[in-house]
């Protein structure tokens, strides 16, 4: 491969178990069980190599600023110390660039040393929780099944606060149709966050979504997402962001965006595993056992040597690896034919449109009348003024 786009960031498994048993989790409720063979936590020496490995890649690239986001597991299980060092290690061996870090957490274990390190070294905190106490303890369970709720609400006080606003991101959120969408949406709101991300299920075609396990042309999932998205567009002023929505506003309006849910653009991360391998994204372990694996690790690959494997070209040429059905569908520069987990099929692999393709396709269109009515009447009203 000659061309290629360069990664301009890294989401790191800095540990590899969690302290919740969420059980939609793509981890450790997956078809991919390898993460019971990497160790606890990225080792110190694994830590050095991978600031050299951004490094060399900022270096060869001419990559001014590239982003670091503490993942696992759950980041916040290795401590204050542990934190404290993976930032200093990684900094100290990269040169020359602006470094952003983030940690991506279910909150439990946020407390005020580690939410004042993070305030201080300027690194953004982004909150898995799917909304109010009942609709985030149907799956955000402890390993004893009880709430997460209680604890996660301590940590938002902390990020909602006039400290806490400037590293606070905002929120993945998991749909789940049992959920009431606009009591989510308003309880999510409340606490200020910059963006909110509301997540599909990751199913795909040999694991249908609840509520399509009988056809795939019912759109609860769009219905669910279309409730929320008409809060959210009359909101004025409109003070957070929903990227799901941006994103196909964006694209339809012939602009770029950096997705890796919509759009054809080049993918420009990757996953690295807490013993230093390089990976695919992440979420495909729902797919089947090695679907992330490249088999390369930070010690023996440079980053660039990804981009001669087929896992990270079909990422990278997203087009010419879409499903025929999808290539010749109207909408394709919008959804990008779906994200890369929910198009897998065991007989078909990921050469299939997703298995959300029916309600993609009810959100793009329902998003664009909306929002070329409100351009129409805009138009209108200055005209008559």
């Amino acid at each position: 491969m000659n061309h290629f786009t360069p990664l301009r960031s890294l989401v790191c498994k800095v540990i590899s178990r969690c302290n919740i048993n969420c059980d939609y989790c793509y981890m450790y409720h997956g078809n991919d069980q390898s993460w019971q063979q990497q160790p606890l936590k990225m080792a110190e020496e694994t830590i050095k190599q991978l600031g050299k490995r951004i490094n060399e890649h900022t270096q060869n690239h001419q990559i001014s600023e590239f982003s670091v986001i503490m993942h696992g597991g759950e980041p916040l299980l290795g401590g204050l110390e542990y934190l404290e060092s993976f930032q200093r290690i990684i900094s100290q061996n990269v040169t020359e660039i602006e470094l952003k870090f983030g940690i991506q957490t279910n909150g439990i274990l946020l407390s005020k040393e580690i939410f004042d390190f993070c305030v201080n070294n300027n690194i953004s905190i982004g909150l898995s929780m799917d909304g109010y106490k009942e609709a985030n303890d149907q799956h955000r369970l402890d390993y004893q099944g009880r709430s997460s709720f209680e604890k996660v609400e301590k940590a938002l006080e902390l990020l909602n606060s006039d400290q806490g606003k400037k590293i606070w991101s905002g929120f993945l959120c998991v749909i789940d149709l049992h959920n009431d969408p606009q009591k989510v949406y308003s309880y999510l709101s409340e606490y200020s966050p910059r963006f909110i991300d509301f997540l599909l299920p990751l199913n795909h075609h040999n694991l249908r979504p609840f509520g399509k396990e009988k056809s795939l042309d019912v759109t609860p999932y769009a219905d669910w997402l279309l409730k929320v998205f008409d809060m959210w567009y009359h909101q004025k002023p409109q003070t957070i962001r929903i990227r799901k929505f941006e994103d196909i506003v964006s694209l339809f309006l012939g602009l770029q965006v950096k997705s890796e849910e919509w759009g054809l653009n080049p993918i420009d991360f990757a996953v690295i595993e807490t013993n230093g391998d390089i990976e695919a994204v992440d979420t495909l372990k729902v797919t089947y056992p090695e679907a992330t694996k490249l088999g390369m690790n930070i010690f023996t690959h440079s980053f660039d040597d990804i981009f001669c494997s087929s896992k990270v070209i079909e990422r990278q040429e997203k087009w010419k690896y879409l499903s025929t059905a999808c290539q010749e569908c109207k909408l394709v520069k919008v959804c990008g034919g779906g994200y890369l987990p929910h198009r897998y099929s065991q007989e078909n692999q990921f050469q299939n449109p997703s298995v959300y393709c029916s309600d993609l396709k009810k959100i793009i269109t329902t998003i664009r009348q909306e929002v070329i009515k409100n351009l129409e009447a805009t138009k209108h009203r200055h005209l008559v003024s």
